[in-house]
């Protein structure tokens, strides 16, 4: 799969700049592009990780400290 922007790259160069500015940041021209071309992949990225089913499961190891006996 190819991290290319779609049909709608125009929006999420809008979603990004709306999300930058609330920020106080002002990207330049280029770093705006870069991050329009691969903020699709990172959304689908994003979108699959919430589609596993975790049920009860923990999703983070946890560590729980007791003394070795």
């Amino acid at each position: 799969m190819a991290d290319t922007p779609d049909g709608s790259s125009s929006e999420s160069l809008v979603d990004i700049q709306a999300m930058l500015r609330l920020a106080g940041i002002e990207p330049t021209g280029a770093d705006l592009a870069s991050l329009g071309r691969i903020l699709p992949g990172v959304r689908r990225k994003v979108d699959r990780m919430y589609e596993i089913d975790t049920g009860d499961e923990v999703t983070a190891s946890v560590f729980r400290a007791e003394p070795d006996s």
